[in-house]
This record gives structure tokens, C-alpha cells and sequence, in this order.
């Protein structure tokens, strides 16, 4: 493979692990607020997965403007294809996550507020939340959930991947998206 294939860019690079740190944190915040049921944590989820979408748009589009990275090395056309199909799930469930949150939230009449800035504003009768529409709250809220499992799936898949051809692969893969140069 030549040496413009085996190294990515710096905002390749950045948009990665931007992206994926990010999402990493507002998925466990949102496990932990859902299963142990603390709602102090649902203002901090919902303002940092919009806040996520500023860096998930220019990851999008930069990814589908300049393509998938090619691959490290040769690998069987299986384990080539898990990779294509756990790549775009990790691309769309980036951007669909946030997405079915703020439609979720905003027509379940819940409000979507960004630190004090509200995009969305609750809608309350006598303390009780109206949804602005049930069927769009609904459907949003469960895709919302299985966007959330099948992305978490499509994470813990790539670390392994990611995992397995430094370690038995011994290849470039990793230290490419970590930014090594020369390899």
C-alpha cells in the first residue's frame, strides 16, 4: 500500500475521535439516567447531544465527500464487509441518535434547552407534560432507543475491530487513527 493511503488526516483524524468520544459520553449518560432513573442528567444529555450535531454534520459531510479510509491491509472479503456495514452504522447512527432525541424531546413536549438557551419550549398543563404530537413523540422516542442500541453495538464492534488488527493483525490500521506518521 503507498504512503498516501497509510496515513489520514489531521481532520480525519480529529473528527474521529471528537465524534466518537463524544458519543461515547452522552450514550453511558444516557444508560445511566435511563436504568438508575436520575433525571438531573436529562438537561446535561439532551444539551450535549445537540451540541454533538456541530461536530457530527462536518464529520458526515467531510466522510462522504472524501470517502471511507481504505483499509490497512488485505483482509478476508467477510471481515471487509462487517467493516463496511459496522462504518455506516457508526456513520448514520451518529447522526440519527441526536436526531430522534431533539424529535423525541421537542414533540413530546418535554423541551429541548441548551444550557439555558431553549430551542424548544416545555409544554406544561398544571405540571403535566403535553406532547406536541403523540404519534411524532412516539415513533421518535422508540427509534430514539433502538438507534442507541444499535449504534452502542456498532461501537463495541468497531473497538474489537480496532483491537484486533493491532494486536493479531499487527497492522497499521490503529496507529493511523491515532496519527502515527511514517507507517
Amino acid at each position: 500500500m503507498n504512503k498516501e493511503n497509510s496515513t489520514l488526516s489531521p481532520l480525519t483524524i480529529s473528527l474521529h475521535w471528537l465524534v466518537g468520544l463524544t458519543m461515547i459520553g452522552v450514550i453511558v449518560i444516557g444508560y445511566y439516567m435511563v436504568y438508575w432513573d436520575v433525571g438531573p442528567l436529562y438537561p446535561i444529555h439532551k444539551a450535549l447531544g445537540v451540541l454533538a450535531l456541530f461536530i457530527i454534520l462536518p464529520r458526515v459531510i467531510w466522510r462522504l465527500k472524501k470517502g471511507f479510509p481504505a483499509p490497512a491491509s488485505d483482509y478476508p472479503k467477510h471481515e471487509h464487509h462487517l467493516s463496511v456495514i459496522v462504518h455506516w452504522l457508526l456513520l448514520l447512527g451518529t447522526l440519527a441518535l441526536p436526531i430522534s432525541g431533539m424529535l423525541y424531546s421537542g414533540f413530546g413536549g418535554y423541551g429541548i434547552n441548551i444550557f439555558g438557551f431553549e430551542l424548544v419550549t416545555r409544554n406544561e398543563l398544571n405540571g403535566e407534560v403535553i406532547a406536541f404530537n403523540e404519534t411524532i413523540y412516539y415513533s421518535a422516542k422508540l427509534s430514539h432507543s433502538w438507534i442507541a442500541y444499535i449504534l452502542t453495538g456498532a461501537l463495541v464492534l468497531h473497538i474489537v475491530g480496532a483491537i484486533k488488527h493491532h494486536v493479531v493483525d499487527q497492522d497499521n490500521t490503529l496507529r493511523r487513527m491515532l496519527g502515527y506518521k511514517g507507517i
